[in-house]
């Protein structure tokens, strides 16, 4: 297997509680060529000294006051020297293996710039609360795939290159955003398998502002920049996201009661157990 190098980078502010899990979930990763970046945004509890900890495992990290997540992403990325890009927010997790299996699916399909998995998703004790499939990705149902997981999502650094990085402008859905422009330039890529997971808390943004309160005036502003930009009306939509729940639910089932499917699973755990 080819072992390109990756760039993980997570950006970091006031999360102590979660940011060592996350640290270790990258550095234990069974791949050969990976870079670490972490930027923290000048922390106030004790992130800087986990950070400290494992600085032999960080290529690079910082802690200094920033414009917000996306800003600290672009940061991030802007000291990278890797081929394949992911980012990893401080209270998410990558699951083992993930980037082996992410690496694989890019070379074994090289005329496409992302791929994406499957996420579990935890709570803040870490423990499962549920576990989160999706059907695979089509362009023409490509409108249906706008939750894509992003901490599952690895792309190659010409394509994000190429849309400039992330809005920094955007705080709340810049990956929805990320993922549009990305869609213009390349088809993406979902791996039946669980690359991912997803931390729900309290003080999670998506929680705060995209989840119980979505009507806030930061949430309402992003959601219509999407609206004009992209024509995405329905992510306040409640109704309309249960029906697509269920579209793509009755798709999953189909697909995994498939033969093909069945096989491409195989693979990956193949895949694992040789590493």
């Amino acid at each position: 297997m080819e072992y390109p190098k990756v760039t993980i980078v997570t950006p970091s502010y006031n999360q102590a509680e979660f940011l060592e899990k996350t640290i270790l979930s990258v550095i234990n990763q069974d791949y050969p060529n990976l870079e670490y970046i972490v930027i923290d945004g000048g922390s106030t509890d004790n992130s800087v000294d986990i950070i400290k900890k494992y600085q032999d495992k960080i290529d690079y990290w910082v802690s200094e006051k920033d414009n917000g997540q996306s800003h600290a992403i672009n940061k991030g990325f802007a000291k990278a020297t890797g081929q394949i890009f992911n980012w990893l927010n401080s209270d998410d997790l990558l699951l083992p293996g993930a980037i082996r299996i992410a690496v694989d699916y890019l070379i074994q399909n090289r005329d496409i710039k992302m791929v994406y998995g499957d996420r579990i998703v935890i709570g803040t004790d870490g423990r499962l609360l549920r576990a989160v499939e999706k059907p695979r990705y089509l362009k023409k149902y490509s409108f249906l795939n706008a939750r894509i997981p992003q901490e599952t999502t690895f792309f190659t650094r010409d394509l994000y290159e190429s849309v400039e990085g992330l809005n920094e402008d955007l705080h709340l859905v810049m990956d929805t955003d990320l993922w549009k422009k990305f869609k213009s330039k390349t088809d993406f890529i979902h791996i039946p398998f669980y690359l991912g997971a997803y931390r729900e808390h309290i003080t999670s943004k998506s929680v705060v502002s995209l989840g119980l309160n979505r009507d806030s005036d930061a949430a309402r502003k992003e959601l219509k920049y999407l609206r004009d930009k992209y024509g995405i009306s329905y992510m306040n939509k409640r109704w309309l996201l249960k029906l697509l729940y269920y579209f793509n639910y009755l798709r999953l089932a189909r697909e995994k009661s498939s033969k093909k499917r069945r096989k491409e699973v195989e693979r990956i755990l193949s895949l694992i157990y040789k590493s």
